[in-house]
């Protein structure tokens, strides 16, 4: 019987299947042709990051196709990825499609989708962990681009570039002109494929959006009108809100009224009568705390002679006060404020650096360093009404006032005892009352009336450099109605609270965080 010849071709042929493995493992790319101006790169079979296997054919479906190399370790904020994000959004409706490839099989299909989002490469993304893409392609680096036109043949093969240094974009402004290519090769500089990074868990740069908003109450039996409420953060984590309600505003039978929030839900307390007076009823009122624990009721008693028209007597207001060292769920006896002073408030005050509080008030401040327990009557601007201030980084104050047709400014460099002349911003007002709020982090939020003459809309707007200068407001509420006399708050978790009246019916609450303000529109 003859002897059996090996067949030599497919021991070579496993052989070297075999090396090609051991290669991957060990991190090393296979030795591979770049591919050169006009070859076709045919179909390239790629893995989808849900695991599903899928080949690349359709060139002809578009004008052109940008194949990136690129790897989730390279940083969001690089230039080239940036440039990336940019050319592709530039392109899309201009026949170009890009495509993403990953081909470092250490890095995960989550943590390339994690970098694809949070560096907004808003086009497919596949893997590549055997490299058999980036073996045909010819890549060596990441990243790296080729540009192939709609039969798949190769125009330009190199480096992505930034913008400084366009040199993919060069390449696809020719390319969609119908130009010459001038340039077909850019050498790439990169991390050599196979020899990633470390791994890195990218911050997501547009975060999450917060907003949600209720009507604390729709309706108290035999109170149709509601105004000028007030918000504060109890010690406990509850939101307590006060407001004035009655027959009409200046009525005999109106009264303060309380809600409260508990922490953790979402819905609010029926609402119950906190102060009553008919012979001289309760008006503006500001809930506030005053040290670790302490909630204060400062309000103001109306003592114009009866009968007295609807909206009057506000002239003719007392100031009183109440605390709670419950939460809000009990109240001491009422006590005359600085004695008893002929003043309004509106406006919650602010704990100052020093570690006093400063309450606005009708027209002037009040201040106490003890907590609460005792308060002294401070600095009057020279116009304007129902102050809101906040104090800024280098002790400076900064009060705004209500005043139509625009609110008015003034500071004070000795906390509060002085402020200099009033004058008129840019802000619009209809003469009603606004609020404003210092954030955690340094920047300011108003609430007011963007209007000259109407008490709609309802606006907020923000300032990042502590109130010299203000950006565009975003409309609460914009329908017809009054929407009015906001009360903004920043509670502990970082959230903005904001009450305000709707339309005398009601009193609503608005919650939010400052993502709202800025992140207008998530990249799609």
């Amino acid at each position: 019987m003859a002897a059996r010849v090996p067949d030599l071709s497919s021991t070579i042929y496993n052989r070297g299947k075999r090396i090609c493995r051991l290669l991957l493992l060990c991190g090393l790319p296979l030795v591979s042709r770049a591919l050169e101006t006009g070859d076709r790169v045919g179909p390239v079979k790629l893995l989808t990051l849900e695991g599903r296997s899928l080949t690349m054919t359709n060139y002809a479906a578009r004008r052109g196709t940008v194949a990136v190399f690129l790897s989730a370790r390279s940083g969001v904020g690089q230039p080239e990825t940036q440039a990336l994000s940019e050319l592709s959004s530039r392109y899309r409706q201009r026949g170009i499609l890009f495509v993403g490839i990953f081909p470092n099989v250490e890095e995960t299909a989550e943590e390339v989708r994690r970098f694809a989002q949070h560096a907004e490469l808003l086009f497919p993304i596949y893997r590549d962990p055997e490299r058999a893409a980036a073996r045909q392609f010819g890549a060596k680096v990441l990243p790296e681009a080729l540009l192939l036109d709609a039969e798949g043949a190769v125009l330009y093969h190199g480096a992505i570039g930034s913008t400084n240094e366009p040199a993919l974009a060069a390449a696809l402004a020719e390319f969609v002109h119908g130009q010459p290519m001038k340039v077909s090769n850019v050498p790439a500089p990169g991390t050599p494929i196979g020899q990633p990074e470390s791994k890195r868990d990218p911050d997501d740069p547009f975060g999450s959006v917060a907003f949600s908003s209720e009507l604390i109450f729709e309706k108290i039996p035999g109170v149709p009108a509601h105004h000028c409420s007030t918000i504060a953060e109890a010690a406990n984590g509850d939101l307590v809100a006060v407001w004035y309600g009655g027959s009409y505003e200046s009525a005999d039978d109106q009264a303060l009224f309380l809600a409260r929030r508990k922490r953790g839900e979402r819905t609010w307390s029926p609402p119950g009568v906190l102060i009553r007076n008919s012979a001289q009823p309760p008006g503006n009122a500001v809930v506030f705390r005053a040290g670790s624990k302490r909630l204060f009721i400062v309000w103001c008693r109306m003592e114009a002679s009866r009968p007295l028209r609807r909206g009057g007597g506000w002239g003719e207001t007392r100031l009183f006060y109440r605390t709670s060292d419950n939460h809000g769920h009990t109240w001491s006896q009422d006590e005359p404020f600085l004695g008893g002073v002929l003043e309004g408030l509106r406006n919650a005050p602010i704990a100052l650096a020093s570690g006093g509080l400063l309450l606005p008030l009708g027209r002037s401040f009040a201040r106490t360093g003890n907590g609460g327990r005792t308060w002294e009557q401070v600095g009057t601007p020279n116009t304007g009404s129902q102050p809101t201030v906040i104090e800024r980084s280098d002790g400076s104050l900064l009060t705004l006032l209500r005043k139509g047709p625009r609110i008015l400014q003034s500071e004070s460099s000795d906390s509060g005892r002085n402020w200099s002349p009033a004058i008129e911003t840019e802000l619009k007002n209809p003469d009603a009352g606004i609020a404003m709020t210092r954030l955690s982090n340094g920047h300011l939020v108003l609430i007011f009336n963007d209007s000259a003459s109407a008490r709609t809309p309802l606006s907020i707007a923000r300032s990042r450099d502590e109130g010299r200068t203000w950006l565009p407001p975003l409309a609460l509420e914009s329908n017809p109605g009054e929407y009015s006399y906001p009360c903004v708050i920043q509670t502990a978790n970082g959230r903005i609270h904001i009450t305000y009246t709707f339309r005398r019916y009601t009193i609503k609450h608005v919650e939010l965080d400052e993502n709202w303000l800025t992140h207008l529109s998530r990249p799609n």
